[in-house]
């Protein structure tokens, strides 16, 4: 290399290094928008920062590009990306990295693996890789001046590894968290409240992109995309709140499930075991838009839940108990499910009961509770069973945006003897803007019916 190209290069690698947004733009031929830039030159100025934001904000390519940017610019870099889930890291982050390192416009060099674990090196010691919370002995131990830790979904990071990536600080580096405010306790939640003087906190809201502003940016978040996640979740929702406008979630007592929670057994669902008997929970459509909902599972982790609309009692009941059978482990299996039976759910259960491969317990979830003592009826005791199943290892499919809402959205408050009661599932619709039939369902699926005689196939409550 001449002399002036060397003098080139470093007058370039000075103007990469104050301004990771230039970095974007000369190196990855990647134009961040305005307050991407805006929170890429925060973070560049920040040994602690902390995004909250929406989603389809840009905030996977924020990270990736962050991460090469740094490679390229510190002396003796490592970057760690990680998240609370494998598959975040391996299907979401690093193929950002890949993508932004394969398409640049000018040559990073460095030899770059298809698997975050072995990641981008370069000769002299500098490298990108990836780890999961799968293997927490990881985070032990990793030091350099020029350390960098990105951690994404970070309102979910296990707070063990946070102190032990934190341990890793003491030798030099900066730490990036990015998420969606999921929980109202942690790292994440505490470098936006307790401790936001020792963060330079950010928050970006799906609402902000340029395509609610005149602008056209692909893969953005847009006004369609909002009144698609209007239907998911209902506007004014705690996942509304987090998934759209990027906030904390209402430190409120009476939501019966909290969006943490749910964000929690969603994590869990691809690793979580399934295991015992199949167990499902049936609530019927009732009128209108209203959906029938089928909420199966097998010890604490449910499966893809089902809707179906305008079908009739014997149409609903041919469709679940094909849908069960369908998924026994074998055939002596006999799955049980759970019918609300008020008003016309008792065709459907009726229908069910004839079936003698199923084993069918009729619900009346108005009826007086088994626990008088605590819940006013059996609706508000099986809404709590459906919280306490989730909070203790239970897990959630992926992909069910419209299931979230529905948990997130129910309510109590207490009676004049101080037990639990649910708000009237009319307020819970006006505000959601459906039914939460799925909630139900899955209530149902987390009730224990009382003791049985011998012979018996089914209870009402």
């Amino acid at each position: 290399m001449t002399t002036t190209r060397k003098r080139q290069a470093r007058q370039l690698l000075r103007r990469w290094r104050a301004d990771p947004v230039a970095f974007c733009t000369d190196a990855l031929g990647f134009e961040p928008w305005d307050r991407q830039a805006e929170a890429m030159r925060a973070a560049a100025g920040s040994e602690h920062f902390a995004l909250r934001s929406g989603h389809k904000i840009g905030k996977s390519a924020f990270d990736a590009a962050l991460a090469l940017w740094w490679w390229c610019v510190a002396d003796r870099a490592r970057v760690v990306l990680t998240a609370p889930a494998a598959h975040q890291v391996a299907n979401v982050l690093w193929p950002e990295v890949r993508r932004l390192y394969l398409h640049a416009r000018l040559p990073l060099g460095g030899r770059l693996y298809n698997t975050p674990d072995k990641g981008l090196k370069l000769d002299d010691g500098r490298e990108i890789i990836g780890l999961n919370t799968n293997t927490p002995e990881a985070f032990a131990g990793i030091s350099s001046p020029g350390l960098l830790f990105i951690v994404d979904e970070a309102s979910g990071f296990p707070e063990p590894i946070f102190n032990a990536v934190f341990g890793n600080m003491a030798g030099g580096g900066r730490v990036i968290l990015t998420g969606n405010p999921t929980r109202t306790s942690g790292t994440f939640y505490d470098a936006f409240h307790s401790r936001r003087d020792g963060w330079c906190p950010m928050h970006v809201s799906s609402l902000d992109t340029p395509n609610f502003h005149g602008g056209h940016v692909p893969g953005l978040a847009n006004p369609e995309w909002a009144e698609w996640a209007a239907g998911q979740w209902g506007r004014g929702t705690p996942a509304w709140a987090c998934r759209v406008e990027g906030n904390f979630p209402s430190t409120s007592d009476d939501t019966v499930i909290a969006l943490g929670v749910v964000e929690a057994a969603r994590a869990r669902w691809g690793a979580a075991p399934a295991d015992g008997r199949l167990t499902a929970g049936l609530d019927v459509a009732r009128f209108g838009d209203d959906a029938s909902c089928l909420a199966p599972r097998r010890g604490k982790r449910f499966d893809a839940f089902e809707r179906w609309r305008g079908l009739d009692g014997a149409q609903l009941a041919g469709k679940v108990r094909a849908h069960l059978l369908d998924r026994r482990e074998s055939a002596a299996e006999r799955p049980l499910v759970k019918v609300d039976v008020i008003g016309v759910g008792a065709s459907a259960y009726d229908h069910l009961a004839a079936c003698a491969e199923l084993e069918v317990v009729a619900v009346n979830v108005s009826s007086v509770a088994r626990d008088q003592k605590h819940f006013v009826n059996v609706r508000a005791e099986a809404a709590f069973a459906l919280r306490d199943l989730l909070a203790d290892g239970g897990s959630l499919p992926p992909n069910h945006e419209w299931v979230e809402g529905e948990l997130v959205s129910v309510r109590y408050d207490f009676d004049g003897r101080g037990r639990y009661q649910l708000e009237a599932k009319d307020k819970t619709k006006a505000r959601l803007g459906r039914s939460p039939d799925g909630f139900d369902a899955a209530a149902l699926s987390a009730y224990a019916p009382a003791a049985r005689s011998a012979g018996s196939s089914s209870v009402a409550f």
